[in-house]
């Protein structure tokens, strides 16, 4: 806690004002789908994992899974929606993504972002669970088992980099609604 108080008041010290001369934003629906899956090759990630670290709670959250892709199976294809946005204040801007993103997907963003500086804010209007991206998936671990944390189709997370960077460009080019 002291070397974090330090570290703010150091770059407290440091900052210097500066002058925002544009703030507009983004605000736009994004459509994704409820992943598909096979039951069985879910059942036995989650069993192999939980038999391995789970030691006396494996049986307890094996329980909570199978109850997730219970509640799951009859959504599996369905489209939702949620929203992204994007918002540039000056050169600096902020994504806000619906979900916990991995961070690749954020570094991602970042690095293809027309703005000098880009934030990625998570949980930004709603919550659609995890989102890793491809490789993330194919790996697996507890954030990608299918469940209600974890549904979207695979390469989700790589779509709202897509959409996110191209309304970043739309910024960039002065769409969005602009604010004094």
């Amino acid at each position: 806690v002291v070397r974090m108080k330090r570290a703010v008041q150091d770059a407290l010290a440091r900052a210097t004002p500066r002058t925002v001369d544009r703030f507009a934003s983004l605000k736009r629906p994004f459509a994704f789908k409820v992943r598909t899956f096979d039951e069985t090759a879910e059942d036995d990630q989650v069993v192999r994992y939980c038999r391995k670290y789970s030691g006396n709670a494996a049986d307890d959250v094996i329980d909570v899974f199978r109850t997730m892709r219970r509640e799951l199976k009859p959504l599996q294809g369905q489209t939702r929606e949620t929203w992204l946005q994007v918002v540039a204040l000056g050169d600096v801007a902020i994504a806000g993504v619906p979900a916990e993103y991995f961070t690749s997907l954020g570094l991602d963003i970042k690095g293809r972002s027309p703005f000098k500086n880009t934030l990625i804010a998570e949980l930004a209007n709603d919550w659609i669970g995890y989102l890793p991206d491809r490789e993330a998936q194919r790996l697996g671990g507890y954030q990608t088992w299918m469940g209600l944390h974890s549904y979207a189709e695979e390469g989700t997370g790589e779509r709202v980099a897509d959409e996110i960077v191209a309304m970043l460009q739309e910024l960039v080019r002065g769409t969005g609604e602009v604010k004094p």
